[in-house]
């Protein structure tokens, strides 16, 4: 019976063996609830009563608010779960059969001999008095016999009726037992095809997976479960094509595209294994070609070194080999790339004139062969000549010079280029000593070592006229040596002994021309007499 849903109130008997439940109207029992599937359980009767199983529902069975995955044996007052639908089930098996039964024939009477020692009774000798015996009437005899007739008339009719109806009832069980056999046939098809199409989702082929999945929901548009992995099979179709596109890519040693495609995996993404893998491989890649490109460098394969950084830089914007190898390729090309100087003048005056030109030019290979030509016809290219061969030498170890060897490159070019200069290679190193030599200003006054910093801010401003800072931390110290100025002031009488070296600081944090230097230049000589 059913209890709850839209088809309250109705009731279904169980005559046969078998019964498949479900919104079909092909089903032995139909219920018309868009929340049963269209073939949702079947019913089925053995030697210990009446059994029930999900046929693969959209929504599942539930016995008693139990979930159920296999046949489960029913029992009186059980409440079977379809979708919206519950439905009660009344055991009726052990209920008794009424079936009528005919009345007992009457006992015989005892015969006369029965008893041996009564003897019998003789007849009576009937008077004329007696009623005579009536006549039977053959008009109520013939009414008698055709009433028998049609009792057993329809007697038979009934009994064949009988017959054809258990003969129909078999037949719509042989029916409905071949319609389940053929449900269970398909379901067990389409759950083959469904499992087909999880195998190839986990092994991450999922244009397949997807192909596998249309032809099950052409076939069962309702099965439990489809519809998640088809959203699924096209959310990673996509990411699917990017990972082909990267590892094609990689292989190609393309990095940049490589990991553009990797970016437009989403990443909520299945295939997470094939992600790590490929990024792990791309980092690999990248280091390699980074080393690829050192070697072409050396081999003065500029273009290539470039092009190859370019990529890894694409990939990693942050690779540090790469950078420092693209930057050095560019500086190289630019060099090669570089028009040729104008032709020397027509009087060129002094004969290392023109070696002293191409050197202000950043030209130092061209300049020394200049300077060379010239040796014979002046003493001073060869002091020229000695010159920029030890400017060379330090030029090409400049990354790793310290202040001082920074000071003597700067001090050769101011030799060489008799003042025209800096030079270009000097302004690269001047840069870079300005840069160092503020470094060490900063840190001595923050130490409190007022006239070292002062010393390094002076340097700074040699090798770099412009360097802001450099300028704001004189600026600064000048400050500062004011007020060591007025300390020492303020002992010059009582201890002068702990006057006299603040104002040597003083003078030493000064320049000549300054009115502080001045001024503790006199107190030093008055107390030092």
């Amino acid at each position: 019976m059913v209890s709850a849903g839209p088809m309250e109130g109705e009731e279904f008997v169980l005559l046969e063996e078998e019964y498949v439940v479900g919104r079909s109207k092909d089903a032995a029992i139909c219920i018309q609830d868009s929340s049963v599937s269209r073939n949702h359980i079947l019913l089925r009767r053995d030697d210990s009563g009446w059994r029930v199983s999900d046929l693969g529902s959209g929504n599942g069975t539930l016995v008693n608010g139990e979930q159920i995955t296999d046949e489960v044996p029913l029992g009186n007052g059980d409440i079977i779960t379809l979708g919206d639908t519950e439905v009660t089930f009344a055991d009726m098996s052990n209920a008794t059969m009424m079936v009528p039964i005919a009345p007992a024939p009457s006992r015989p009477r005892p015969s006369a001999g029965a008893a041996g020692a009564v003897p019998a009774r003789t007849d009576r000798v009937r008077s004329s008095r007696a009623t005579p015996p009536k006549p039977v009437d053959p008009v109520e005899a013939r009414k008698k016999k055709i009433l028998m007739g049609a009792i057993g008339g329809v007697a038979l009719l009934a009994v064949l009726g009988l017959v054809a109806l258990q003969v129909r009832q078999g037949n719509l069980a042989a029916q409905r037992q071949n319609q389940a056999r053929l449900e269970a046939d398909r379901r067990a098809q389409l759950g083959g095809i469904f499992q087909e199409a999880k195998n190839l989702v986990r092994e991450g082929r999922w244009i397949e997976a997807r192909d596998k999945l249309l032809e099950l929901q052409s076939m069962d548009p309702e099965m439990g479960g489809l519809k998640d992995y088809l959203d699924r099979a096209e959310k990673e179709i996509p990411n699917q094509k990017h990972l082909t596109a990267a590892d094609t890519a990689l292989k190609e040693k393309k990095l940049g595209v490589a990991k553009a495609e990797l970016a437009k995996v989403t990443q909520d993404t299945q295939m997470f294994e094939q992600v790590s893998l490929l990024k792990r491989n791309l980092r690999d890649a990248g280091d390699a070609q980074a080393r690829e490109a050192r070697k072409l460098l050396d081999q003065k394969q500029l273009d290539e070194a470039k092009r190859i950084t370019d990529d890894v830089l694409a990939a990693f914007e942050s690779h540090r080999d790469a950078k420092l190898l693209n930057e050095e390729a560019v500086r190289l090309i630019e060099v090669r790339d570089r028009p040729p100087p104008p032709p020397p003048p027509p009087n060129p005056g002094k004969p290392w004139e023109q070696g002293v030109t191409r050197f202000v030019d950043g030209d130092l290979s061209g300049a020394v062969a200049l300077i060379n030509t010239c040796v014979a016809k002046a003493p001073k290219c060869k002091t020229i000549l000695k010159d920029m061969t030890e400017f060379g030498s330090l030029y090409k170890r400049m990354e790793d010079l310290d202040a001082k060897g920074l000071s003597r490159l700067l001090a050769l070019d101011k030799d060489i280029t008799e003042g025209r200069g800096p030079s270009t290679m000097a302004r690269n190193a001047g840069t870079r000593a300005a840069n160092i030599f503020y470094k060490s200003a900063s840190s001595a006054k923050t130490s409190g070592q007022w006239a070292r910093a002062v010393e390094y801010a002076r340097r700074t401003l040699q090798a770099d006229p412009g360097h802001v800072g450099a300028t704001n931390l004189l600026s600064d110290l000048r400050g500062k040596a004011k007020d060591i100025y007025m300390q020492a002031y303020a002992l010059k009488d009582a201890n002068p002994e702990d006057a006299i070296p603040k104002f040597k600081e003083v003078i030493l944090m000064t320049p000549p021309d300054d009115e502080v230097h001045g001024k503790a230049k006199t107190w030093l000589e008055k107390i030092s007499k």
